[in-house]
């Protein structure tokens, strides 16, 4: 069902992609022969609008478009409507125009889960309590969630929990103790209130800890969803939905910055880059897929920004490499850059098969570890 889901959100995105690259032509005259939904061999054909032909295809996965000399001239003609007949500003627009949707969609997907859940705020110097599980020492002490735990008492001292980290090397180091603990009252968003209650917890050993639960039971949050007045939200949520993309974007870019001086010094992929099977797996692990629409319009909105990202690189048969091939124009002849252009694209479509298939190898390697 994770990779089902999965398949269906990017065959949206590349969709979603490739309506920008359709739309743009549109806009700047040029011909597109077909729009279709999925990839070749031809199925149906759906409708024509305006010399457009709609088409549902065989590999039910992303689209495509057609446009009239998108691969240069054909039979040495010089249609007006040609994409290689149009201005370097006019092909630049095209070209970017799928990776602009990415972004765009991007941003106002977080957009709408943030107006929905509220705007992330990171707590600091505050052990939030998120979840309680049940019949755990938290549970039996009456410990419950939005709460902060304030302070353990060992030897008749009160010690003060200033973060999570803190109450996670505390319980570390009285395993097997019973002890007195101080949380506060529930709390409204960031805002905890003064008064406090007090109560006795047994921190489990890692014997006596089911899989998956530290000593007390608590899951811990150092993030809160954060409401504002209704005439604020739609502001707020567009400009932190902006915010949440462009760090996101810059994230991924020092990744494959990464990537790039591992792989040149020798050290290999590392864990952290994933392919389509990872990024299905850590998804599943972080629960994107069980957490219904907003939770997976979240990891759509990620998987948009980083679809934005990759298209963007220099590298032929990308966007970035058509774009730069462009740009060269304005420097070079444009015949020698035609008759290198194909040489390069093939050698961009390997150069990313080869990178897919190690990819792909690590992160089953990664699965099984």
């Amino acid at each position: 069902m994770a990779a089902l889901i999965f398949i269906l959100i990017l065959s949206a995105l590349v969709i979603i992609h490739e309506s920008g690259h359709f739309l743009s032509a549109k806009r700047n005259g040029i011909k597109v022969k077909e729009f279709g939904l999925g990839y070749p061999p031809r199925v149906l054909k759906l409708f024509n609008w305006q010399g457009t032909i709609f088409s549902l295809n065989l590999i039910p996965f992303g689209g495509f478009v057609q446009m009239e000399g998108e691969n240069g001239p054909e039979n040495d003609s010089h249609d007006k409507d040609s994409f290689y007949e149009k201005s370097k500003k006019a092909r630049l627009e095209v070209i970017l125009a799928g990776v602009f949707f990415n972004f765009v969609f991007g941003i106002l997907a977080f957009a709408i889960v943030f107006y929905q859940m509220g705007i992330p705020k990171q707590l600091t110097g505050q052990a939030r309590i998120q979840d309680v599980v049940e019949n755990s020492p938290a549970a039996k002490a009456n410990l419950v969630s939005n709460t902060n735990i304030l302070a353990f008492k060992v030897d008749e001292q009160w010690v003060e929990m200033m973060d999570i980290s803190k109450v996670q090397s505390f319980a570390a180091q009285h395993l097997g103790e019973t002890v007195s603990i101080r949380t506060s009252l529930p709390c409204d968003q960031e805002i905890c209130p003064k008064e406090f209650q007090e109560s006795s917890i047994y921190l489990r050993t890692k014997e006596e800890t089911p899989a998956g639960e530290g000593s007390m039971g608590i899951t811990f949050s150092d993030v809160i969803f954060k409401s504002y007045p209704w005439y604020l939200m739609p502001f707020m949520t567009i400009f932190y939905a902006f915010e949440q993309s462009f760090n996101l974007g810059i994230l991924i870019i020092q990744s494959l910055g990464q990537l790039v001086v591992d792989l040149f010094a020798g050290r290999g992929v590392q864990q952290e880059i994933a392919g389509p099977i990872g990024i299905i797996d850590q998804a599943s692990s972080f629960g994107f897929f069980d957490g219904g629409f907003l939770s997976i319009l979240n990891f759509a909105a990620i998987l948009s920004i980083n679809l934005g990202i990759m298209n963007l690189l220099p590298i032929p048969a990308l966007d970035g490499g058509r774009a730069v091939l462009v740009i060269l124009e304005k420097f070079f002849k444009r015949k020698s850059i035609d008759n290198v252009a194909n040489y390069l694209n093939y050698f961009g479509y390997i150069s990313l098969l080869a990178l897919m298939i190690v990819v792909s190898f690590n992160d089953i390697r990664n699965i099984f570890k």
